[in-house]
């Protein structure tokens, strides 16, 4: 059993035990046991790094810490900098993400992306945003917090976001960069829903090149033909379908709740409105206690175009645990197959590919609560759930 207080006995029970020994079950144990041992240390590295700012910053010696970490530890000045300022914004501006850290909840990188996504904000804001995500950062992936702690940014300094937004697309860029074996990569910074029209267009030229090549390469076949003139493409009739939910109160200008759109997540209330001024509205009614999408039903084998429609709507990416997949990207598949499974939201959910077939072929089970909640058995007995994410978490 874990010990949060005394790392090396948890350590030492693993060494103990022995590796070559262990059956699958047992490795996963000790593999968790010793990720929240890791963590622990971590918390322990961050109070080290700030009482040593802290202590140097009492005298002459401040302006060159970080070369005295550096050469300790056979690093950068610039990489040991980077070390004790992260370790100071723990102490002091994020004192709840740092006691997650000390109890093993919070793995290193979870800590990063807080202090990262957090960083704009007062002090005062920034705690607001620990009490949101932090009691549930555990059973989170690090992009499932990343997600979670965006809608609680928004929410909690929704002017600052407008501000930020417009600020990073002044910074809007295309860059190159070279990598191996004679390739390279073009990335481009744009808007998040510029992006996401973007990417579909090019999904859809795409899928109407069906021949050898793997979608990975039509797309980027595609991207390069378009830009170069290489070839002509028959224009898809209809244009891209940027996805986005918004409540009916934020379009009225009465709060500024976040909105979602569909692919990338959270946006500002602002980004939300300009983007449904000029689009075409669907309702979609949400349980007032829980934000879930309410139910909707059908019996017939082939889940008719608005039923799909709902089910990517409410399950918003794949639901095999930490899968991140953008639901219009995902199978709608049956969780019980048909007929002895109905064709309804009940027994409907959104997997990628990879997980569809993991479904099938793994020996994984998966069942679907009647809220929504998608309970997962793995080979070796361990239980695993999703539930589906609201539109509204006040």
């Amino acid at each position: 059993m874990f010990d949060s207080s005394s790392p090396d006995k948890a350590l030492a029970a693993v060494v103990a035990a022995g590796v070559d020994g262990l059956d699958a079950d047992q490795c996963l144990d000790a593999i968790h046991d010793l990720e929240r041992v890791s963590a622990v240390v971590e918390a322990w590295k961050a109070r080290l790094y700030a009482r040593f700012a802290r202590v140097r910053a009492e005298g002459p010696l401040a302006e060159f810490a970080a070369e005295e970490v550096a050469l300790e530890l056979g690093i950068t000045s610039n990489a040991a900098g980077n070390r004790l300022w992260f370790a100071q914004a723990l102490v002091q501006r994020l004192p709840g993400t740092l006691a997650a850290m000390g109890r093993g909840e919070v793995d290193l990188y979870k800590a990063r992306v807080v202090e990262e996504l957090t960083h704009p904000l007062s002090a005062e804001a920034a705690r607001a945003v620990e009490e949101k995500v932090l009691p549930t950062a555990a059973d989170r992936t690090g992009p499932q917090l990343r997600q979670a702690i965006r809608r609680a940014v928004l929410k909690a300094d929704p002017d600052g976001a407008q501000a930020r937004h417009q600020a990073k697309k002044a910074e809007r860029k295309v860059v190159e960069y070279p990598v191996e074996d004679g390739m390279a990569e073009v990335t481009a910074t744009v808007t998040a829903p510029e992006a996401t029209a973007i990417y579909q267009r090019l999904d859809t030229l795409a899928r109407m090149c069906r021949d050898g090549r793997s979608m990975d390469q039509r797309r980027a076949d595609v991207f390069v033909d378009l830009l170069l003139g290489k070839a002509c493409y028959d224009t898809p009739t209809t244009a891209a379908t940027i996805l986005v939910t918004v409540a009916a109160t934020t379009l009225a200008g009465m709060d500024d709740k976040p909105g979602e759109l569909a692919g990338y997540g959270s946006i500002s209330a602002a980004m939300a409105r300009g983007l449904a001024a000029d689009g075409t509205w669907r309702r979609l009614l949400t349980d007032p206690a829980t934000g879930a999408l309410l139910d909707y039903g059908r019996t017939t084998y082939r889940p008719p175009a608005a039923l799909a429609d709902f089910v990517r709507a409410r399950d918003k990416t794949c639901r095999f645990p930490g899968c991140r997949k953008p639901a219009r990207q995902c199978d709608v598949d049956h969780l019980t197959p048909f007929p002895q499974g109905p064709t309804n939201e009940t027994n409907l959910g959104t997997l990628c590919r990879r997980h569809h077939r993991l479904k099938h072929t793994a020996g994984w089970n998966v069942v679907q609560e009647t809220d929504g909640t998608f309970r997962w058995r793995s080979p070796t007995g361990r239980e695993y759930e999703t539930k589906p994410e609201p539109y509204d978490d006040d």
